[in-house]
């Protein structure tokens, strides 16, 4: 069994203070951690508009439990691999004025990196870090990108709760 506050540190990492979120995320993830049919029967819905009609492996359901989750408050985004870092920083932005910061980036200071790909999140990546952020990326099995943010100074806590919760996910 998680200790439910080990859950609530590591989703307040991406809700920030608002109390609301954290519990409606924490509430979904620790469905999906410690009752993973009863989790894909509430959410058969969201699940078959990703395509999943059969259950899930646990390690694979409690991902997508946690980019759901996020996507649900719009503390998480999903890029498509052809977007540009300009187009990342949009969703990205998105994501910064939910958390109710007022740091953004700006698409013209992001350094061009070649074809639209994976390479666009180490452009955002390095804008996101003069700013004191760091950019998260969420395991899908997937041609889209789950992105979310947190602080820099929060990255290693970020991914030590991760690993001891289960959840895949790289902090850059």
């Amino acid at each position: 069994m998680i200790p439910s506050e080990t859950l609530s540190r590591f989703v307040q990492l991406f809700t920030l203070n608002d109390a609301d979120a954290t519990q409606r995320v924490s509430e979904r993830l620790a469905l999906a951690i410690q009752d993973p049919a009863a989790y894909q029967e509430q959410f058969a819905e969201e699940l078959e508009e990703r395509g999943i009609v059969a259950p899930l492996p646990a390690q694979e359901l409690r991902d997508i439990a946690l980019i759901d989750a996020l996507l649900g408050e719009e503390l998480a985004w999903e890029s498509d691999w052809n977007e540009t870092s300009a187009e990342i920083a949009d969703g990205i932005n998105e994501i910064l004025t939910r958390q109710k910061t007022t740091r953004a980036l700006l698409p013209a200071a992001l350094l061009k990196r070649g074809q639209p790909g994976p390479e666009q999140l180490d452009a955002v990546q390095d804008a996101l870090e003069s700013l004191g952020l760091a950019l998260v990326l969420f395991s899908l099995d997937s041609d889209s990108f789950p992105l979310g943010v947190v602080a820099d100074a929060q990255a290693e806590t970020a991914r030590r709760l991760a690993a001891d919760l289960g959840f895949q996910l790289t902090v850059y």
